[in-house]
């Protein structure tokens, strides 16, 4: 992707940001009950722990798009995911649906040049909460083990059968009350592909996030996140591809009493191929580590 193009994908998501927050004053004067705030969503890629009350009821719509990669060339993946999610108590919720995969891939090492648009598979995420936050302690834990599906590969675009388990751990705690809120995760999604002519194989990506976010309206509230990721060629933690570290602001809006937005954008500052060599800046490539990523939810209660 060139950098106009990467610009205005940028500009296209803080533009789509904007126009959503925009109602964000007339949901304050009809009233939003502050009591309902929930953290899940304020940190951008890092996740809080709540999951709703009891009976919440919820569509969401998931943007992740993923510019760049190393090594030149043009890189643009947009993964869109459509969930039904819902808490059956106020400490166990779960979300599940379709999940659809733009790509255009030209001239990167290692990956072959494509542009497509599919239904890519399907995802769910059960989500319990040990320790309720301001309840049980004044922080939040809680643990997903969130099973996915793939018939289009995320990275690459190769048609496959991929499985991946990620299990991910979150925690939270409001350090100042009604205002300022903080959140890490961490990651550990093991992978097993199958593609056609080539055979299986076998990937697994850890990671650790960080974020803070300061509520400067009771319906708008700003951050700043870090990410760490790893990515290894294996099941385990041998046979490492690579590393990257990202920073990026975050936003939050209610934009009625029963809708919202989050959007997110990060830029790798850090990240290298293990050992440096071409043949692992292929593999690099091949991973889920790109040079820039933006992440966009839109949510609606009913």
């Amino acid at each position: 992707m060139s950098a106009n193009q990467r610009n205005s994908a940028v500009r296209a998501a803080l533009a789509t940001a904007l126009i959503l927050a925009a109602p964000c004053a007339r949901a304050q004067a009809e009233g939003e009950s502050q009591d309902a705030f929930e953290t899940k969503h304020i940190f951008g890629f890092t996740e809080g722990t709540d999951v709703g009350d009891a009976g919440d009821k919820e569509l969401e719509f998931t943007t992740t798009g993923s510019i760049g990669k190393r090594g030149g060339g043009g890189y643009n993946a947009i993964e869109q995911k459509g969930v039904y999610e819902g808490a059956a108590s106020d400490r166990f919720g779960y979300e599940v649906g379709p999940l659809g995969l733009s790509q255009q891939i030209a001239n990167v090492p290692g990956l072959a040049n494509l542009s497509q648009t599919s239904f890519s598979g399907v995802a769910a995420e059960p989500k319990y909460i040990f320790v309720k936050r301001g309840i049980d302690a004044p922080f939040g834990l809680a643990v997903s083990v969130a099973p996915e599906w793939d018939r289009i590969d995320p990275v690459t675009g190769a048609h496959v059968s991929n499985f991946v388990l990620e299990t991910k751990i979150y925690l939270d705690s409001e350090l100042i009350e009604k205002k300022l809120y903080a959140a890490a995760n961490l990651i550990y999604a093991p992978e097993t592909d199958h593609e056609t002519g080539v055979g299986f194989s076998q990937y697994a990506l850890t990671g650790a996030t960080a974020a803070l976010t300061w509520r400067i309206t009771p319906t708008i509230a700003i951050g700043a996140e870090t990410e760490f990721y790893q990515v290894y060629n294996s099941l385990g933690f041998t046979g490492r591809i690579g590393s990257a570290a990202y920073v990026g602001p975050t936003l939050w809006a209610q934009i009625t009493p029963k809708a919202f937005m989050s959007l997110a954008w990060s830029a790798q500052i850090a990240g290298n191929p293990a050992n440096g060599g071409p043949s692992t800046l292929d593999l690099y490539n091949q991973s889920d580590i790109a040079r820039e990523r933006v992440h966009l939810v839109v949510g609606f209660a009913f």
